[in-house]
């Protein structure tokens, strides 16, 4: 959906735009409205936890100052304030999870595309990501399309799309 890969064939239409047919530039500016939380977090190792929710809005060119406010801020909904300065691999997986998703929180996208964010997880982290995942969508009105092999975790979504033998089910 964000284009990291181009499709062989077909669109990717997102919010009325055809990104297939977008020049570099405006799909770059594209993107900044479609963020991503991974399986396997992608946290910075040598940045703080603070540093690596800021990282975002460094790239955007925000000012230091309100990046930290609004990492803070973040970080206190994901309940990891106290954990602002320990860097990733002092925390857990369920920890990284949540720091990855106040990564992905920062920018304020629309729409939040998450791959597998449970899969490295035990089930009661993983509800844990889960409730978090959709009190976020509910405070800040974004879409979030998430890929999982699990039967348990799709329940809990509020439409199920599912892909089998390249065909689409809903």
């Amino acid at each position: 959906m964000n284009l990291l890969e181009r499709p062989t064939s077909g669109t990717v239409i997102v919010d009325g735009k055809d990104m297939t047919a977008l020049s570099e530039k405006e799909l770059r500016l594209a993107r900044r409205n479609v963020t991503m939380i991974f399986q396997s977090f992608n946290l910075l190792m040598q940045r703080t936890v603070l540093k690596n929710v800021c990282f975002p809005m460094e790239l955007s060119g925000t000012p230091a100052a309100q990046a930290r406010k609004r990492a803070l801020e973040l970080l206190d909904l994901v309940g990891l304030r106290e954990k602002a300065d320990a860097y990733p691999s002092q925390l857990s997986g369920g920890q990284q999870q949540r720091v990855a998703i106040a990564r992905a929180l920062i920018t304020k996208p629309a729409i939040i595309l998450a791959d597998e964010p449970t899969g490295n997880l035990d089930s009661h982290t993983s509800d844990r990501v889960i409730d978090l995942l959709k009190m976020t969508s509910a405070t800040f009105h974004q879409t979030i399309v998430m890929i999982t092999h699990n039967p348990e975790i799709a329940a809990k979504a509020d439409v199920q799309v599912r892909i089998e033998d390249g065909k689409i089910h809903r």
